[in-house]
């Protein structure tokens, strides 16, 4: 995770912007005491060391796991165990900075104005943290949505400068695929595909970026049947589909990379280990998994930018709701794709 403050993504701006936070506060806490001697220092000192680990615990762990992803009991939970840790760990820096035994640690426990000191403090840097977390998520968010805009905007003009292109290859196709009934079903079921393929990857993307889960299915399907007549209907695959697809929507061309990739780099030749691609939609959420036995030899370079952009992708369209997991073994890979469709 990379914290982001005031616009600057730039390390060395958000460390200085953080050292200037903390320096303020014990400014505050300066201008504020009676007298400034050695206890004033060991007190501010053992109670801003607790609150900083608080505070970033929260801001690392806390917040993206538990807060994010509404896991509310376990978060309470924790919350109360870093709590009391950071008492402790006040505690004992009082210890060593006055030079008293482990007595003293017990006796700041029961002490009512040393526990609930930190306690109050503590809960204070939680909803600031917490504040912190939703700021740099509602930021973040706001960017990916802008370079998802962008993407869009920028493939529609593209689109618009090649119009002319793809309207001529249609018609081409579709003057092909007439003429070559006549002569086989199977080339003209092919040259169909294909059209219904190019049609999908140049014009079927709607306004917010996305398109209907089944358009991506029917696209995958054509990628396999032509796959498929390609060799002679000899490769072992498998596509299973369950649960209702129906309105469910998907950026467009997010699942056909998963599977281009098994053809490229998979045996598909094996009947007893074929390329297994599953994808199942219950209530909100999406799984889409491929298991395929990896060729012995290379078939075609692997540079992994394809799944790359994947990832890339998935950050933009779906931040904190989509887990992607990929398995490259020695002779097995695998991909298993979970998103949550929800706003």
């Amino acid at each position: 995770m990379h914290l982001i403050l005031f616009g600057m993504p730039t390390t060395y701006k958000i460390v200085g912007a953080h050292l200037a936070a903390w320096l303020l506060y014990v400014l505050i806490l300066l201008l504020g005491a009676d007298k400034t001697d050695f206890r004033f220092w060991t007190n501010t000192i053992s109670t801003i060391i607790p609150i900083i680990t608080f505070f970033y615990l929260n801001i690392f762990f806390l917040f993206p796991k538990y807060l994010q992803r509404r896991k509310y009991v376990p978060l309470t939970v924790l919350l109360i165990l870093f709590n009391f840790s950071t008492i402790s760990l006040r505690l004992v820096l009082v210890m060593l900075f006055n030079q008293k035994g482990i007595n003293s640690l017990v006796e700041g426990f029961v002490s009512p104005v040393i526990f609930w000191n930190q306690f109050r403090v503590n809960l204070l840097f939680i909803g600031i943290s917490f504040a912190y977390g939703f700021a740099q998520r509602n930021y973040r968010t706001e960017k990916n949505q802008q370079i998802l805009e962008r993407e869009i905007s920028d493939a529609r003009l593209n689109s618009l400068k090649n119009q002319i292109n793809p309207h001529f290859l249609y018609n081409t196709l579709s003057l092909i695929y007439t003429k070559s009934l006549a002569c086989s079903e199977e080339l003209a079921s092919a040259i169909a595909k294909l059209s219904d393929m190019m049609r999908y990857s140049l014009e079927d993307i709607e306004a917010d970026g996305k398109v209907a889960l089944q358009k991506e299915v029917t696209h995958i399907n054509n990628f396999i049947e032509i796959q498929q007549l390609r060799f002679n209907n000899k490769l072992s695959v498998s596509f299973d589909i369950t649960g209702d697809l129906y309105g469910c929507r998907i950026m467009p061309l997010l699942l056909i990379t998963f599977v281009e990739n098994a053809f490229k780099h998979g045996d598909l030749n094996d009947k007893l280990l074929p390329l297994k691609i599953r994808l199942g939609v219950s209530g909100q959420y999406m799984t889409f998994e491929i298991n395929n036995k990896k060729a012995g030899w290379k078939k075609e370079p692997a540079h992994g930018i394809g799944l790359q952009n994947v990832r890339n992708r998935l950050e933009l369209a779906y931040p904190s709701k989509h887990e992607l997991t990929i398995r490259d073994a020695a002779e097995h890979f695998a991909v298993n794709l979970k998103i949550n469709f929800t706003k």
